[in-house]
């Protein structure tokens, strides 16, 4: 064989084998990954952001300690002065005629539109109660309790309150004029003739530094006055009774007189 021939036959065999390795995969290029391109002058927060409110703040009021005290009740009434007995008379048929099973709760002496405060207060509260110079007053006004269908206060001026709508007559105090016997406080069947009139009740027969004095008539027992002390002979405590009252806010004071002998039963000045 040719030399030439057989070099040539072998650089074609080389440049195969060279061929053969060229075409494998070729290499990929190594990427990295690529960063976002954040707007200018943006920053990133983390965590919650905070919300600042660019609305001006206004600062509390101050608290005022000084308020005004409130006004005094000054409205009197303008009807004829009578006596508690004398307006029990003209009172007590406009009560039954509201329910027959009424039983007596007060009487008192009050300032028109009061009416319904009338339980919910102290005797002798001015902003209520009118004084009762000699016994006697001008708007006289009567509280009845049925044990059956709650309480009204009626007034010589013509006024009658629902006091169980005024929140006034609860369901124990219901209960208490339940009690059978209770049966004296009955208006069907009390006897007035058998009571002191307030013209005759003394209050310087008790506590002579009484000033400007208020009188009330007064069931004690259902409207939880008391324990009243017995008398010494003996018995209960008296069903009716007239609680005479300081009108002077600054001075508490009272006397309770037994409604049927005109007696004192307490003195609030005495041991």
């Amino acid at each position: 064989m040719n030399k030439r021939i057989v070099l040539f036959a072998t650089m074609v065999m080389l440049m195969a084998l060279v061929s053969a390795c060229d075409s494998g995969p070729a290499p990929q290029p190594t990427s990295q990954p690529r960063q976002p391109t954040l707007p200018a002058q943006t920053t990133q927060t983390i965590g919650t952001p905070t919300v600042v409110d660019a609305a001006p703040i206004t600062p509390p009021p101050t608290p005022v300690d000084d308020f005004p005290s409130p006004t005094p009740v000054t409205i009197t009434s303008t009807g004829e002065p009578l006596t508690a007995l004398q307006a029990l008379a003209a009172l007590k048929p406009k009560a039954l005629a509201w329910q027959s099973d009424v039983r007596l709760a007060m009487l008192a002496n009050v300032r028109p539109g009061q009416q319904k405060l009338l339980l919910g207060v102290a005797l002798g509260d001015p902003d209520v109660f009118e004084p009762t110079p000699g016994g006697t007053g001008r708007n006289w006004t009567l509280v009845a309790v049925s044990p059956s269908r709650g309480g009204v206060a009626i007034s010589m001026d013509g006024t009658e309150v629902d006091l169980v709508a005024e929140g006034s007559v609860t369901g124990e105090m219901l209960g208490s004029f339940s009690d059978p016997r209770l049966s004296p406080l009955d208006l069907a069947t009390l006897d007035a003739g058998h009571l002191i009139d307030s013209d005759k009740i003394d209050a310087s027969a008790g506590n002579s530094a009484i000033k400007s004095i208020g009188i009330a008539l007064i069931a004690p027992a259902p409207l939880g006055v008391g324990p009243l002390p017995t008398p010494q002979s003996g018995g209960a405590p008296p069903t009716l009774a007239y609680e005479a009252f300081s009108a002077d806010p600054a001075q508490q004071a009272f006397v309770i007189f037994n409604a049927v002998t005109g007696e004192v039963v307490l003195d609030s000045a005495k041991p």
